[in-house]
């Protein structure tokens, strides 16, 4: 799983770069920030969904996947409890992601 994850975290991490160079280029001048109209709000929305996503994956980087990588079993050993709860925490902060980049894509729809 190691070498999954490591070949994971380039790809998330160059598709991240590239999502927040991208959006920031392709943003009309005048509206970075700007709320007050139908499009303002959903790109503002968008854009909090993503600075979640980006919290969320930090968190699994520099907090739950440390964890992991120290509390893994070895090869024909039972997993320590708190390998389980680190695991459960992983899944959940994954869905966490996976549901708000659902969101963030279907804001993008509506613009």
């Amino acid at each position: 799983m190691g070498g999954v994850a490591k070949r994971f975290t380039i790809v998330a991490r160059t598709c991240t770069a590239t999502l927040l160079v991208t959006d920031f280029l392709k943003t009309p001048s005048g509206m970075l920030l700007d709320t007050s109209t139908g499009y303002g709000a959903l790109l503002f929305a968008k854009r909090a969904a993503f600075a979640v996503m980006i919290v969320v994956g930090l968190v699994i980087t520099f907090a739950v996947a440390p964890r992991l990588r120290a509390l893994a079993p070895a090869p024909g050993s039972a997993p320590l409890p708190r390998f389980v709860s680190a695991s459960k925490s992983l899944d959940a902060l994954s869905a966490i992601n996976t549901a708000l980049g659902v969101a963030a894509i279907l804001l993008v729809t509506l613009m």
